[in-house]
This record gives structure tokens, C-alpha cells and sequence, in this order.
């Protein structure tokens, strides 16, 4: 039973993510750009075929992820930190006063951006830049991807750490943080257990991931400039989200932020060693686009 409701769960989500991204690619994307997939076939496809490597090494470590889960996990409870009472003592109750601060619907809220808007916000501009002038955009984002989970499966491995909900349920001084996501969505926290451990906290992928997509976002602006305001409420808000429901501490959500600027700037560059110059790629225009010259 628990199985069925989850699948039925994921199948939601995925309807959802599904009917949110065809809306968002008729509202950031011209129509001549979305043309290009009835008019040239083989633009699209040489497109991904520039990308294929990227891609590659992304799947490469979200596999290794995956395969090693448990004996990540071995290995952090048996080598390494565990600063959760560290992170108590810098920040106190600052998570539970920030769940304060939003009033009881709000937990609606970041629950649906942290898992509907955190789907959306990380496929979205995946299909997007397919039609930028350039590969650059893709893959930047997808380079800055594979660098954000490397990072932190070597940081969940060296550091052992829970989050403040988790923490304030075992601590008679701290004060009380509410589990909104876990009310609202036990299926999906249940699915996410699957694959995820909850130890799995410092940095905060939402944070890093989000922050990610949005520095690229404003990288992109002069081609995409209805993304920008959009990923700016999105990523904002699941950054939130991960706050507002007790899932992360200010420490994992400022590492999360540092980690997306390095992410980043580390694809950037090798994108630009990997494509040329780090200079501005001319553009020719045949028949209504670019051509792969990238």
C-alpha cells in the first residue's frame, strides 16, 4: 500500500513539473526559438550531441551517488564530524523564530516550492537553453550540476550532520521546530529516505542547486529575460522552504550559496577551456538560428 501511494505520489509530481514546464517554455521562449524543433530536427540534436559529454559525467556521479549510498553513510558515521551541536551553538533558535515569523499557510507554500518549484526550477532551463544562441548556457548548468553533487558527496561523507528539526526533537533546551513537509508530504519524505540520508544536510543541495540555476538565470538574462524574475522567485523561495520547514540550518544554507558560486565559476571555466575564449561566441544565423559553431 505505502508503495502504490508513493508511485501514485511521484506520478503527480511528475504531471505537475510536466504541465509547469510546457507553460513556462510558451512564456520565456519565443515562438521562432520553439520553432526550431518542427522546422530543423538536426539543430536539436546536434545541440544535445554537444552537450553529450557533460551530461555524462553528471549521470556518471549521480550513479556513483547512488550506487555508494550506504557505504557513504558507513563511512561518515564511522570518520566523520559530527557538528550538528556546533551549528546549535552559532545559531541558536534562529530556525524556529524564522518558522514564527511565516504564518501556518505558509508551510503550504514552501512545501509545494520545495518539491513541485525545486523540480521546475532545476529541468526547466534544461529544455530552455537547448534554444540559447549558444552551448554555453547548458553547459554551463549542466557542468555546475555535476560539480554541486560531487561536492557534497564528499562533504556528506565527511561530515555527519542533522537538521534542526531533527536536532530540537532531541534537545529539552532548544525550542520546538515543526516538520511541515513531513505533514503535508510523508510519501515523498519516505521516497526521498530511499535515496537520500538524512544526514545529508551540510551543504544544502536545495540551496546550492537553486542558487545555481539562478546565476545562470542572470548570466542568460539578455536572452531569456522572463526566466530571470521567475527563477528569482523560485530559487528565493526554496531557499526559504528549507528554513521554513525545519530541514536545514543558516550554516548548511550559506555553505549551499558558497558551494553554487564555485560550481558555477568552476564550469564557466572549463566550458570556456573546453569551447575556446571565454569571450563572446559569434552567432550565425541560418535559416532563422544559430548554427553549431560552439
Amino acid at each position: 500500500m505505502r508503495l502504490r501511494l508513493t508511485i501514485g505520489l511521484v506520478a503527480v509530481v511528475l504531471g505537475v513539473t510536466a504541465v509547469l514546464l510546457a507553460a513556462l517554455l510558451v512564456i520565456c521562449v519565443d515562438r521562432k526559438r520553439l520553432s526550431w524543433l518542427r522546422t530543423d530536427r538536426a539543430f536539436v540534436r546536434g545541440r544535445l550531441r554537444a552537450i553529450a559529454p557533460f551530461v555524462a559525467v553528471l549521470a556518471g556521479i549521480l550513479v556513483v551517488n547512488k550506487g555508494l549510498q550506504p557505504y557513504i553513510v558507513a563511512f561518515s558515521y564511522r570518520y566523520g564530524v559530527e557538528p550538528t551541536a556546533l551549528f546549535y551553538a552559532i545559531e541558536g533558535n534562529t530556525v524556529a523564530v524564522i518558522q514564527s515569523a511565516f504564518p501556518g499557510w505558509a508551510t503550504v507554500y514552501f512545501s509545494g516550492m520545495y518539491v513541485f518549484g525545486y523540480a521546475v526550477l532545476l529541468t526547466f532551463p534544461l529544455g530552455a537553453y537547448l534554444f540559447a544562441s549558444s552551448t554555453r548556457p547548458l553547459k554551463t548548468l549542466v557542468g555546475a550540476y555535476a560539480i554541486n553533487y560531487a561536492v557534497a558527496v564528499g562533504c556528506y561523507a565527511a561530515v555527519r550532520a542533522h537538521g534542526p528539526g531533527t536536532f530540537h526533537e532531541q534537545s529539552s533546551s532548544a525550542a520546538t521546530v515543526n516538520h511541515g513537509l513531513v505533514e503535508l508530504f510523508p510519501d515523498i519524505v519516505y521516497l526521498t529516505s530511499l535515496v537520500n540520508s538524512q544526514t545529508n544536510v551540510f551543504p544544502s543541495l536545495h540551496t546550492s542547486l537553486s542558487a545555481t540555476v539562478l546565476a545562470v538565470a542572470v548570466l542568460t538574462h539578455a536572452e531569456f529575460p522572463r526566466w530571470t524574475p521567475i527563477a528569482t522567485v523560485l530559487a528565493t523561495s526554496i531557499v526559504l522552504a528549507t528554513l521554513v520547514l525545519g530541514i536545514h540550518w543558516l550554516v548548511d544554507v550559506a555553505a549551499g550559496v558558497v558551494l553554487a558560486a564555485l560550481s558555477v565559476a568552476g564550469a564557466r571555466r572549463v566550458v570556456g577551456h573546453h569551447g575556446g575564449s571565454n569571450a563572446a561566441e559569434p552567432v550565425t544565423l541560418r535559416a532563422g538560428h544559430p548554427t553549431e559553431t560552439d
